[in-house]
């Protein structure tokens, strides 16, 4: 079995998360699944960034939604409490841009976060992610994942042929298990503290995959290696795939 790296925001444990340069150290080191966060701005813009708000990795505060794409464009992405002054030229990249870096070269895990999940129909953030999707060209190269399983269901109803992959920060296994099953997901994506020989045992038994996040650590990874995963989320793609091409093997394989 084939365990698949996935860079959590990029190659976010050197470069700061959500921005173009996260996403080209990823690439440039090999990573096959390239993971990002879409937020809504006040004019309804797609923008990459994991918070609500603004104030953690940027020059501006308060939250995104009451920003228009314009002023956001004109703060510093560059995570200066993390990096000082060293990324100060890199921007909250849009949707549509880090989709054109990551095109034709890695695979895309699209989070749509909680926050601007609302019952927009074909005006929401779930609709807007699919269709800057479909603009791309990326239909057959991408995947949406939330924890608003709500959000997964109506991205089901309107791309079934995109594929969902559940979050979980809690639950337990056949919870995760049944929720992933009525999404038709192939895949649930839990918190590696959730994995469990149950959880393993319920999801082989439904025909769902395993994946976890996040595993920055190869030590880690081999003692995860005995859930047979087929994905990790990790800060750092280029020391999990050092750790899984010195064996020779996936991890899983060793399990």
């Amino acid at each position: 079995m084939s365990l698949r790296v996935v860079a959590h925001r990029g190659a976010s444990g050197s470069y700061p998360e959500n921005t173009l340069a996260s996403f080209q150290a990823a690439l440039d080191v090999g990573a096959e699944i390239v993971e990002m966060d879409v937020q809504l701005s006040r004019d309804g813009e797609l923008v990459v960034i994991h918070d609500p708000t603004l104030d953690r990795t940027t020059g501006g505060s308060g939250r995104v939604g009451e920003w228009s794409l314009a002023e956001i464009r004109k703060l510093s992405a560059g995570f200066p409490d993390r990096f000082g002054d060293r990324f100060r030229e890199q921007r909250v990249p849009t949707f549509a841009e880090a989709l054109e870096l990551v095109r034709g070269r890695a695979q895309v895990l699209v989070e749509i976060k909680p926050e601007s999940v609302a019952d927009g129909g074909d005006e929401g953030i779930e609709a807007r992610t699919l269709a800057a999707i479909d603009a791309a060209g990326m239909r057959g190269g991408a995947g949406v994942t939330s924890f608003h399983l709500g959000a997964l269901a109506r991205c089901r109803e309107l791309s079934p042929e995109v594929p969902r992959v559940p979050l979980f920060k809690s639950g337990s296994a056949a919870e995760m298990v049944a929720a992933a099953r009525g999404l038709g997901a192939e895949l649930a994506l839990p918190f590696k503290g959730l994995l469990s020989d149950e959880l393993l045992r319920l999801a082989r038994e439904a025909g769902v995959g395993l994946a976890a996040w996040v595993v920055d650590d190869p030590e880690e990874l081999r003692e995860l290696a005995r859930f047979e995963l087929h994905g990790i989320g990790t800060n750092r793609p280029a020391e999990m795939l050092a750790a899984i091409r010195s064996v020779g093997a996936t991890p899983a394989a060793d399990g």
